[in-house]
């Protein structure tokens, strides 16, 4: 994969709605095209469809999204997501199934995650070597 980070699906929201947080992450995005999993995309839609947005603001994240490379669901990436979470399970600091699902999209690729939700995934990173960027 031709990337150095993985979004994680708040810092992308932070991003499109280009809210002051934003500047604290944009940084670790410079010349590079960020990566960003399927789930978190999941999320994005949710979000506009609780929000009853209308199809100009749906268009405009969707050309948004067009900026990452979206990590699909493959084998890999399932097997990692299992390991993940039973690692946490097991240890017990249990994680939340979509964080799951973006953590193990960063270990499948050998990716940083950039976060702003450091919490939800010190189980990954103490646990299962997940790398955090911490702004």
């Amino acid at each position: 994969m031709n990337t150095s980070v993985l979004v994680d699906t708040d810092v992308a929201s932070y991003l499109f709605k280009n809210i002051s947080h934003a500047a604290r992450f944009r940084r670790f995005l410079e010349g590079i095209r960020p990566a960003i999993a399927f789930v978190s995309v999941a999320e994005l839609y949710k979000w506009a469809i609780k929000r009853r947005w209308g199809t100009k603001k749906i268009d405009q994240l969707e050309s948004a999204l067009r900026h990452y490379i979206v990590i699909p669901y493959d084998r890999d990436l399932t097997w990692s997501w299992a390991r993940l979470v039973a690692t946490c399970e097991d240890a017990g600091r249990p994680i939340a199934p979509s964080d799951a699902w973006v953590a193990a999209a960063a270990l499948r690729h050998g990716i940083p995650l950039v976060t702003n939700n450091q919490r939800h995934y010190e189980p990954a990173e103490a646990l299962c070597g997940l790398k955090l960027v911490r702004p």
